[in-house]
C-alpha cells in the first residue's frame, strides 16, 4: 500500500475505536491562552492525540487543532498563534464552548492480568 493509503486506512481504523475510548484519549494543554513555541507538536502529539490544520486567510494565519473528548469533536482556534476559542460538533451543528476538561487517562497497573490470558507471568 502506498504511504497515502496506510494514512487514510490508519485514520478510518482509528475513527472506529474512537468511541470505545474517547473519554480517555486527550489531553489538552493546561493554558490554552498561552501556546508553547510549536503548536503542531503540542496538537499532534501521542498524549493529545489532535490533528493540526493550519492555513492563512488574508495574511492572518489560522490553526485550528482538531480533537475527540468524551464522544464529541472540539476544535482549539488560534490565529497568528494566539488562542481565539473553542468549538464542538454535537448533535450535528458547531457551536462555541468552553474546553472541555480532560479526563485522565487509564493506566493499566503493571502487575495486572487478565483471567485466562496466557502471556509471561
Amino acid at each position: 500500500m502506498t504511504t497515502a493509503v496506510r494514512r487514510v486506512a490508519a485514520l478510518v481504523a482509528a475513527c472506529a475505536v474512537a468511541p470505545l475510548v474517547l473519554s480517555a484519549a486527550a489531553h489538552a494543554e493546561p493554558n490554552p491562552t498561552q501556546p508553547g513555541a510549536d503548536l503542531r507538536a503540542q496538537c499532534e502529539s501521542p498524549e493529545f492525540g489532535g490533528v493540526l490544520v493550519t492555513d492563512v486567510q488574508q495574511g492572518v494565519q489560522r490553526s485550528v487543532c482538531q480533537y475527540i473528548v468524551t464522544g464529541h469533536f472540539y476544535y482549539d482556534t488560534y490565529e497568528n498563534g494566539t488562542y481565539v476559542g473553542t468549538a464542538v460538533y454535537r448533535d450535528g451543528k458547531t457551536e462555541p464552548t468552553e474546553r472541555p476538561e480532560i479526563p485522565e487517562l487509564f493506566t493499566i497497573p503493571p502487575d495486572f492480568r487478565l483471567p485466562g490470558f496466557l502471556g509471561p507471568s
